[in-house]
């Protein structure tokens, strides 16, 4: 039961983190190339997430948070 659980997780993250679902290519070359990317991202992420000792959502939030900073940064040094 773990396992399977383990693999609903993966299918879940790929698909709401590295947009498996949507690739619009049409040849077979380029939807085993856009399958290998995002992989190749999920994997990226989630080798991150161990070595941080952060959640998902936690690494999702890093992200939206730092690119919150940035844009008010922008906003509040250009007037």
């Amino acid at each position: 039961m773990k396992a399977r659980w383990s693999i609903e997780v993966y299918h879940r993250e790929l698909k709401q983190t590295c947009g498996i679902e949507r690739c619009q290519a049409r040849t077979g070359r380029a939807q085993r190339n856009h399958i290998f990317i995002a992989i190749s991202a999920w994997l990226q992420k989630y080798q991150q997430r161990l070595k941080h000792k952060i959640s998902f959502y936690q690494q999702d939030w890093l992200i939206i948070k730092s690119s919150i900073a940035k844009n008010l940064k922008l906003i509040l040094h250009s007037h």
